[in-house]
């Protein structure tokens, strides 16, 4: 069933998005018919399809007439504040790049990285979906940073999106931020991201792993980019993350991290999903909470946060604690 349903109501969970069924019956509820016409959908299509939705608990029906779940109004309705349809987008996208696992798995990684033959509409979906998850994961990684009072200096690595430095600078008036990612990352964050306090964010395109990075951070944010190298690449980035802070400055480390004591099967089975894609991606794979310690040996401190979301735990790296107070964002 795992092999079965679960990759076929995928594909269907993104047809209804992309013809608009949520969205048609998210105000009011509409008979078969009537959803056929709003979607374009032939009428046995629309009917095998709303069923599905209403048996994986998105729609409801009653009297002929289907409408959105409470579930389908927060994840797949735009307005909703928590929209992952692009999210939903992007896991669709991994399809055709998935034929190629076996190669990956027998290698250690792709025969080429997908950022290598990524189009212009594929780079879209990317940070548009890595936007949605961010945007997800906000609220519990903001009140965790901590930063100088007024705000400081943020290297965001990898950042693509760079919402995560644009919460903090919209929070801390003094507060600067740089990010640095791919250029074709970047274009889409700009193009998504604009005005105050936008000023204070600056998109450097560049390889993370080998493009000079600027000097006395107070903080530098490793989002969800471990999982894209090897452990010999990532001893070498946390490194030179580590060389960039100032003294009391903390690296953010957040990803799917495998030996973090979290009991739920979906917590201990989400990294290693994440670990399989990522060395299909580009190479990569799920690494422990006590290896990651060991590549931050140097950090006088090391706080380990599980956040609300199975197997998503965050970091915090600190190489000396410094004399001043450090304040959260999320005050």
């Amino acid at each position: 069933m795992d092999a079965f349903g679960a990759v076929i109501f995928a594909r269907a969970l993104t047809v209804g998005l992309r013809r608009g069924m949520f969205e048609s019956v998210a105000g009011r509820p509409l008979a078969l018919e009537e959803l056929s016409r709003e979607t374009g959908l032939s009428p046995d299509g629309i009917r095998l399809l709303a069923d599905a939705c209403v048996a994986g608990g998105y729609l409801k029906c009653r009297k002929g007439k289907y409408r959105a779940s409470a579930e389908a109004k927060k994840w797949l309705v735009k307005d909703s504040g928590t929209y992952l349809g692009d999210l939903i987008y992007y896991f669709d996208s991994l399809n055709t790049r998935l034929a190629g696992l076996d190669y990956s798995l027998e290698h250690g990684k792709p025969r080429e990285p997908y950022y290598a033959s990524f189009t212009d509409s594929e780079w879209e979906t990317y940070v548009r979906g890595m936007a949605n998850l961010a945007r997800l994961l906000m609220p519990d990684v903001i009140r965790r940073i901590r930063l100088p009072a007024g705000g400081g200096r943020i290297l965001d690595l990898g950042g693509s999106h760079g919402l995560y430095s644009l919460e903090c600078c919209r929070r801390f008036p003094e507060c600067t931020a740089v990010v640095m990612d791919f250029a074709p990352a970047l274009r889409w964050a700009a193009a998504m991201n604009t005005g105050e306090p936008g000023t204070r964010v600056s998109l450097s395109a560049g390889d993370i792993l080998t493009a000079p990075l600027p000097a006395g951070q107070d903080a530098v944010f490793m989002f969800n980019i471990l999982h894209g190298f090897d452990e010999e690449t990532n001893r070498k980035l946390i490194a030179r993350a580590s060389g960039a802070l100032r003294r009391g400055g903390s690296m953010y480390i957040l990803d799917q991290m495998t030996g973090t004591g979290q009991r739920s099967l979906l917590s201990r089975f989400m990294p290693l999903m994440v670990g399989l894609n990522l060395m299909n991606e580009i190479g990569g794979n799920a690494y422990s909470v006590p290896l990651i310690r060991e590549w931050c040996a140097e950090a006088a401190t090391f706080r380990v946060m599980p956040l609300r979301f199975p197997g998503v735990t965050m970091i915090q790296a600190t190489n000396w604690r410094g004399r001043g107070k450090a304040q959260s964002p999320g005050a």
